[in-house]
């Protein structure tokens, strides 16, 4: 048993000894299991180094036995041999004394491991005691390291607070410049933008030149090619496979009436599957004769053929600003106005006005054939829109270049209207009062 200090107590039953303790050498005792396990791991990574003392103590007594019979034997032969015989029993003892003192000194060495020292205790962080090992006080270290993970909080935190602080920081607005500053500032970029305006090609464009004339694609009477027209026309065929099967064969062929047949699937099958491949084999053939077809098939109610045309419109490879012209030349008010307000519809329009100002010559000049197209068809109302409300005033002033190109009487009124209205900057009422002013030199 143990006393309240952890020391081992053997009480000896024999009357010789009743009622006596007897204390053993100061061998500490740990009351919770982890340290008898810790001790008993201990005594288990010794437990090789005494077995191999045994083991060498057995050898060495072996080895010992044998020599002494052996010398037994040989002693009769000292007696008869001299001297000699005694130097070599001599030699043998002492090298067994010597392996004796070196097994000695080493399972000194190992039990002086085994016995710890008087007044060593264990320290163990999982006990609610208090205990020293090698003058280290256990309580005071953790309390230091309390104290260094608090710091570490604390410098985190303040860490986290100054980020946020640079964060807010920079995320406010950066103070806006003096007044003074700003005007000029403003000033100085539309002296700029001018500048820029009156170098741009739009300001070139002081016609509307007819258009190129192109080859017009054969006509065709191959049977099949009339029998696939035939059957394409769904007022004939109302099976969609056969009609389809009938594109596919009109795909074939790149002449006027196959172009004509596609053009009718292309704008007027109840099928938006065949009407999108209609606008698709169009756009293959790329010929200014299909450029009509793939503009209207923009307007489509179905988003599928819009996809397509739209796409379409922009892979073809003639000149676009000639086939805005073409449509101008054909006097078809019917046409034009249709064909105008697919443009306005798709979004090609409004997006053309601010090609306008574009630095490349041929992507001014097709905008500004698109613009004159629609002034043509009498399609006025998103270009006085734009004159008003566009925030880009170069945009206002080459949309009334072109109105003063073309100097159609019926924009007259709605020009005296922006005139009076007021809401128009400088530059821009200027522009609007010269543009009139070119009318009433053409009406004198």
């Amino acid at each position: 048993m143990t006393n309240a200090l952890g020391t081992c107590i053997i009480i000896v039953d024999s009357a010789e000894n009743a009622g006596h303790f007897i204390t053993f050498r100061t061998f500490t005792l740990v009351g919770s299991p982890l340290r008898i396990g810790l001790l008993s791991s201990y005594m288990h990574r010794l437990f090789p180094t005494v077995f191999r003392i045994i083991v060498t103590a057995c050898v060495a007594a072996a080895f010992g036995s044998s020599a002494l019979a052996q010398s037994a034997q040989r002693l009769n032969e000292v007696e008869r041999s001299g001297d000699s015989g005694w130097i070599w029993i001599v030699l043998i003892v002492a090298m067994l004394l010597a392996g004796a003192f070196l097994i000695w000194r080493k399972y000194q060495g190992t039990s002086s491991l085994l016995e710890p020292s008087e007044g060593r205790t264990v320290s163990y962080y999982n006990s609610h005691e208090s205990y020293e090992m090698d003058g280290l006080d256990v309580d005071k270290e953790l309390e230091w390291l309390r104290k260094s993970k608090k710091s570490k909080a604390k410098a985190s935190a303040a860490l986290g607070t100054a980020a946020r602080s640079n964060t807010a920081v920079h995320d406010l607005p950066l103070r806006r410049p003096a007044a003074g500053v700003d005007l000029d500032t403003r000033a100085f970029q539309e002296k700029m933008r001018k500048l820029q305006y009156s170098q741009l090609p739009i300001n070139s464009f002081m016609n509307f030149t007819p258009a190129k004339l192109y080859e017009p694609l054969p006509l065709s009477d191959d049977p099949s090619l009339l029998n696939a027209i035939e059957q394409a026309n769904e007022e004939y065929e109302e099976d969609e496979s056969i009609r389809e099967l009938a594109l596919k064969i009109l795909t074939a062929f790149r002449t006027r009436n196959s172009v004509d047949a596609l053009s009718q699937i292309a704008l007027y099958d109840l099928s938006s599957n065949l009407r999108s491949k209609a606008v698709s084999t169009l756009t293959d053939f790329d010929h200014p004769s299909v450029f009509e077809a793939i503009l209207l098939a923009c307007a489509d109610p179905t988003r599928e053929v819009r996809a397509a045309a739209a796409r379409g419109l922009f892979r073809l490879s003639f000149d676009r600003a000639d086939a805005w012209k073409r449509l101008m030349e054909t006097n078809d008010e019917f046409r034009m106005s249709h064909a105008a307000r697919a443009a306005i519809e798709s979004g090609i329009a409004v997006k053309s006005f601010e090609r306008l100002v574009h630095e490349d010559l041929k992507v001014a000049y097709e905008a500004f054939s698109l613009v004159a197209f629609m002034i043509g068809a009498g399609e006025t109302a998103e270009i006085f829109k734009a004159v008003r409300n566009h925030r880009d005033e170069r945009v206002k002033f080459a949309l009334l270049h072109v109105l003063k190109v073309q100097k159609d009487e019926r924009t007259l009124n709605e020009l005296e209207q922006l005139r009076i209205s007021g809401a128009l900057s400088p530059d821009v009422a200027e522009r609007v009062e010269d543009t009139i002013a070119t009318f009433e030199k053409v009406m004198a």
